[in-house]
């Protein structure tokens, strides 16, 4: 196989994975944002319970925000890089 065959699947590669990254990313913040909209429904329906089961729900939620929108961020900088190098090739 050539090299220049090698470069075209590579370029191929890097486009379709940027691609999936650019689409999981995505998801990864439509997730976030049902997190952020369960998080008002927790602290109004069992909020200041004395076992602090409100609070510990809500800190998990917001961990899982944080997680969710910082995946994203990598996948959506990978994706960007990905294309910029994949027009190189």
């Amino acid at each position: 196989m050539s090299s220049q065959s090698n470069l075209v699947q590579l370029r191929q590669r890097l486009s379709g994975l940027s691609d999936k990254a650019t689409r999981t990313a995505q998801q990864l913040l439509a997730m976030k944002q049902n997190f952020s909209d369960v998080i008002p429904a927790v602290q109004g329906t069992i909020g200041g319970s004395a076992r602090r089961t409100d609070q510990n729900m809500v800190a998990a939620l917001q961990a899982a925000e944080k997680k969710l929108e910082e995946a994203s961020a990598a996948l959506q900088h990978a994706a960007s890089e990905g294309k910029k190098f994949a027009s190189t090739l």
